[in-house]
């Protein structure tokens, strides 16, 4: 069974074990078994714990509540987004198992919400014809259930605890699904975690010390110990420009877009220039090629527990933070505005 833990790399093998069902049918774990709650060894101490009271609007506007759903009974949450390409192969499935199981739990597909817009969400809902509830993470499930790489199943039994969490659709789904349903309530109060939203920064706020990965691996923090120089931050992920260049070619256009006017503008500049990877689908592997793309110059990075964007409360990339010399937040930029080269060379020279 592939590792589903990291990156591009784990979603390349997931791609091709789909693309080969009989193959990855021989080594699904048996119902039953340690290995059955979960094909990805991270997932498996997940087991157990009360999942988050929260709320979410539904893409037609109706509110759903975690709290009266298992009050309800059992949950199937699917976590995904448009770009996913394993994502959008179970989906003709993941339809068919709402109609199976519509009836006896609530079922919901939870797009991920990161480097998505709405509009582009509901649209990808008609088009593929999902008849369930569909909602848009804010980013507290996925931080919560440390999410590093979609699709996700979440199956949450009567008693209001995660029960079942994996990667792949198939044998081993199903057949968890079936457990859970029939599986009767024995607590006699439901529990819920405690999920708090980070809130993001303001402008003019403080930039704390946020604990990263560099590419070699070690840790680091955001801000550089002992600099007074201003810096330029940009979030996006090694997979941006290689990958959404097939899934999703504007994000990819602006994040290429992005790199080379910083580039262009780094040498001279006299300021630290930051980058910043995102966790999803990202193995530490992945960095150096990361680090080479923007090349010398560049502190590259790799916000592994989603520190950095929660704190920016970035969920589009590319973005950029621009901080001030005494190390306040001087604005956030949207990666696709037309005007960056300008603001970006602006702060530049305000700030040399």
């Amino acid at each position: 069974m592939p590792d589903f833990r990291h990156g591009l790399t784990a979603l390349t093998l997931l791609v091709q074990c789909l693309a080969i069902s009989s193959a990855c049918a021989e080594t699904q774990p048996v119902p039953g078994s340690a290995a059955f709650v979960a094909e990805d060894p991270a997932l498996k101490a997940m087991i157990g714990r009360p999942v988050p009271a929260m709320s979410w609007q539904t893409l037609d506007g109706q509110m759903l509540d975690m709290s009266g759903l298992t009050r309800k009974g059992p949950v199937y949450l699917k976590l995904w987004a448009t770009y996913c390409i394993p994502c959008r192969a179970q989906m003709p499935g993941f339809e068919a198992l709402y109609q199976r199981y519509k009836s006896r739990m609530s079922v919901v597909a939870v797009d991920i919400g990161f480097g998505e817009k709405r509009e582009k969400i509901a649209a990808f809902v008609r088009k593929t014809g999902l008849t369930m509830p569909v909602v848009v993470d804010d980013g507290r499930l996925s931080d919560w259930l440390n999410i590093r790489a979609t699709p996700l199943h979440v199956l949450i039994d009567r008693d209001g605890r995660l029960a079942y969490l994996g990667h792949q659709d198939g044998s081993a789904l199903e057949a968890a699904l079936e457990r859970i349903a029939s599986a009767p309530r024995r607590a006699k109060d439901l529990q819920s975690a405690d999920v708090t939203r980070i809130q993001p920064l303001e402008v003019g706020a403080g930039v704390p010390d946020v604990k990263l990965t560099d590419a070699a691996g070690s840790e680091t923090t955001l801000r550089p110990a002992g600099t007074g120089r201003a810096q330029v931050v940009i979030f996006s992920a090694p997979w941006c420009e290689s990958y959404l260049a097939t899934m999703d070619p504007p994000t990819a256009r602006h994040c290429a877009r992005t790199r080379e006017l910083a580039q262009k503008l780094m040498p001279r500049s006299g300021i630290e220039w930051t980058v910043i990877g995102a966790r999803l689908w990202t193995e530490p592997g992945d960095m150096a090629a990361f680090r080479t793309l923007f090349g010398p110059g560049f502190r590259v990075l790799l916000d592994r527990d989603n520190l950095a964007f929660s704190r920016f409360g970035v969920r589009q990339i590319p973005a950029i933070a621009l901080i001030k010399k005494d190390g306040h937040l001087a604005k956030i930029l949207d990666g696709s505005r037309p005007d960056l080269a300008t603001e970006l060379q602006n702060f530049s020279v305000q700030n040399h």
